[in-house]
C-alpha cells in the first residue's frame, strides 16, 4: 500500500489531470498559450532568452526583460510532444509534488501523522483557485524547497547546508519565474526575527551567542543569494523591473491577479478556511512562535489579503508553523490515530504502484484538451485564417485574449497581451482609455495604425466603430466580433 504522501500526490496529480480541471488549468487566462508560444519561439529560432520583442506591433523590437524564459522552455518542449495537455502535465506534476513534500516535512518536523495530512489539505484548498498551467507553478515547488531549507536551519541545521541549499535554489527560481521574490522576503523576514532574538538575549550569554552566530549565517547566505540571484539574462535589470512594476499602482490596480480576493465568491471558501486555521490555532492554542515564525505569520497573511496571488504562497509558508502547533496541543485520540497511521506507513512499499498509475494517467489514458470555443475566439481565428487577405496590418484585440492570439495567430502581431509588465504604464492606459471609450479612445487606434479589432461581441468598441464610416462589419458570433478599416 502506498503512504499517505503518495497518495496525496497521486490523488492531486489526477484531479488537475481529469475534466473539469486540465481545461480550466489552460483556459483560465491566455497566459499558458503565451509562454508556450514565447518558449517554442526560442525553440525555432534557438534565441535563448529572446532579447527584443517579436510579438506585438507596439513595442516591436522594444528589448525584453527575460523572466520565466526556462519555465517557458519546459512548457514549450512539453507542447511539443502533447499540445495543451503537456503543459498541463507539467503543472499537474509541479502542483503535486510541492504538497507532497509540504506533507512529508511536517511528517518530520511533527511526527503527527493525523496532523500533517490535515494541514497538508487545508494548504492544497486554500491553494487550489491558482492551480494553473503557468510558470508560477514553479515559484509553488521552489517555495516549499525553500521553507524546508530554512526551517531545517532555523531547528538547528548547519549554515553551509543552507547557503547551498538556497544558491541552488536561487539559480533555479530567478530563471524560472518572478516569484523568486518571494524567497528573498521570507528570508528577509527570518533575519529580522534573529535579530529580535539578539535583542532580546542581552541578559542572556548562551542565547545572545546563539543568535549572533545564526544572524552572522543568515546574512552570510543573504549575500550569497544576492550575488547568485544575478546569474540571470538580465542581470540586475531583472531586479529594477521587477521593483519598477510592483511601484505602479496603476498596474497592480488593473490587474485582477493582484486585488484582494472577493469573499463572497466561492473560490475563496479555501482561502476563508485557512484564515479560520490560522485564528483558531493562534487563539485557543495559543502556541509559543519564535520571532520569526510570528512574522512570517503576519506578513504572509498580509500579503495574501493584500493580493489574492499570494494566497497559496501564505498557504505554502505558514503550514509548518501551524502543523508544528497544532501537533504539540494535539489529543490523545489525535495521537492514537497517529501511531495507526505511522505502522501502516512504515510498512508501505507501494512507490511501483504509483508509479505505474501515474504513467497510466499521463501517457495511456486519453486526454483531449482544447480552449473552449464558447470562451475563446476559437471560431474568429479560424474565419482569419481563411480569409487572409482581409486581414492585412495591426489589429487592436482584447487584452485577456493577447496570449492565445500569440499561439493561435503567430502570422499576426497582437496590440497587447499578458506581458503588462514589458508594455508597461503608458500603453496600458492606451489601451484602457480606448476599451472604456474614453475622450480619447481613437487615439492609440491612429497612432499604432489598427486596421482591424477582435474583441468579444458584447464589448463598447465594437458599437463605437459601427457608427464611423470607414469602419465596416465582418465577422460575429456569440463569442467574438471583428470589424476592418477600409483600406
Amino acid at each position: 500500500m502506498p503512504t499517505l504522501t503518495q497518495w496525496l500526490w497521486l490523488v492531486i496529480l489526477l484531479i488537475l489531470l481529469a475534466q473539469p480541471w486540465r481545461t480550466l488549468m489552460v483556459s483560465s487566462d491566455g497566459d499558458a498559450c503565451m509562454h508556450w508560444r514565447v518558449g517554442e519561439y526560442m525553440l525555432e529560432t534557438v534565441q535563448i532568452p529572446i532579447r527584443t520583442d517579436v510579438f506585438s506591433h507596439t513595442r516591436y523590437g522594444q528589448p525584453i526583460i527575460s523572466k520565466e524564459w526556462l519555465s517557458e522552455l519546459i512548457f514549450a518542449m512539453a507542447g511539443r510532444v502533447a499540445g495543451l495537455y503537456g503543459l498541463c502535465v507539467v503543472a499537474a506534476l509541479l502542483i503535486a509534488t510541492t504538497f507532497a513534500l509540504l506533507h512529508r516535512q511536517f511528517i518530520r518536523e511533527t511526527n503527527n501523522h493525523a496532523v500533517a495530512i490535515f494541514v497538508a489539505l487545508m494548504a492544497a484548498w486554500a491553494a487550489c483557485t491558482h492551480w494553473l498551467a503557468r510558470p508560477h507553478a514553479f515559484s509553488f515547488l521552489m517555495a516549499a524547497l525553500w521553507i524546508d531549507a530554512v526551517r531545517r536551519f532555523d531547528r538547528g541545521g548547519t549554515a553551509r547546508r543552507l547557503a547551498v541549499s538556497l544558491g541552488v535554489l536561487t539559480l533555479l527560481w530567478v530563471n524560472l519565474h518572478g516569484g523568486y521574490l518571494a524567497g528573498v522576503i521570507t528570508l528577509g523576514v527570518y533575519w529580522c526575527g534573529t535579530a529580535m532574538e539578539l535583542a532580546l538575549a542581552r541578559t542572556d550569554p548562551a542565547r545572545w551567542d546563539a543568535a549572533r552566530r545564526k544572524l552572522t549565517a543568515l546574512t552570510g547566505v543573504a549575500m550569497l543569494c544576492a550575488a547568485v540571484s544575478l546569474l540571470n539574462p538580465s542581470g540586475y535589470h531583472l531586479h529594477v523591473h521587477n521593483l519598477h512594476f510592483l511601484r505602479s499602482e496603476y498596474l497592480t490596480n488593473w490587474l485582477a491577479e493582484y486585488a484582494s480576493s472577493n469573499f463572497h465568491d466561492v473560490d475563496s471558501r479555501g482561502f476563508l478556511a485557512w484564515l479560520a486555521l490560522t485564528f483558531l490555532t493562534l487563539a485557543l492554542v495559543r502556541p509559543r512562535l519564535s520571532p520569526s515564525s510570528g512574522l512570517l505569520v503576519i506578513v504572509w497573511t498580509y500579503f495574501a489579503l493584500y493580493a489574492g496571488r499570494n494566497v497559496p504562497l501564505v498557504a505554502i509558508f505558514t503550514a509548518p508553523i501551524f502543523a508544528t502547533a497544532l501537533a504539540e496541543a494535539a489529543p490523545p485520540w489525535v495521537r492514537r490515530l497517529s501511531d495507526r497511521i505511522r505502522e501502516t506507513h512504515e510498512t508501505s512499499r507501494g512507490s511501483l504502484l504509483i508509479g505505474v498509475a501515474a504513467v497510466v494517467a499521463i501517457a495511456v489514458v486519453h486526454h483531449p484538451t482544447e480552449m473552449p470555443a464558447k470562451k475563446w475566439p476559437v471560431d474568429a481565428v479560424n474565419y482569419i485564417k481563411l480569409h487572409p487577405e482581409q486581414f492585412q496590418g495591426n489589429m487592436f484585440n482584447q487584452y485577456i485574449w493577447g496570449g492565445y492570439l500569440l499561439h493561435a495567430l503567430p502570422e499576426h502581431r497582437v496590440f497587447v497581451d499578458g506581458r503588462t509588465d514589458f508594455y508597461g504604464e503608458p500603453l496600458i492606459r492606451q489601451y484602457d482609455d480606448t476599451s472604456l471609450l474614453h475622450t480619447n479612445w481613437p487615439q492609440a487606434l491612429q497612432q499604432y495604425n489598427v486596421s482591424w479589432t477582435l474583441l468579444p461581441t458584447d464589448h463598447r468598441l465594437n458599437l463605437a466603430l459601427a457608427l464611423l464610416p470607414d469602419w465596416h462589419f465582418v465577422y460575429s458570433n456569440e463569442v467574438a466580433t471583428i470589424f476592418r478599416k477600409q483600406p
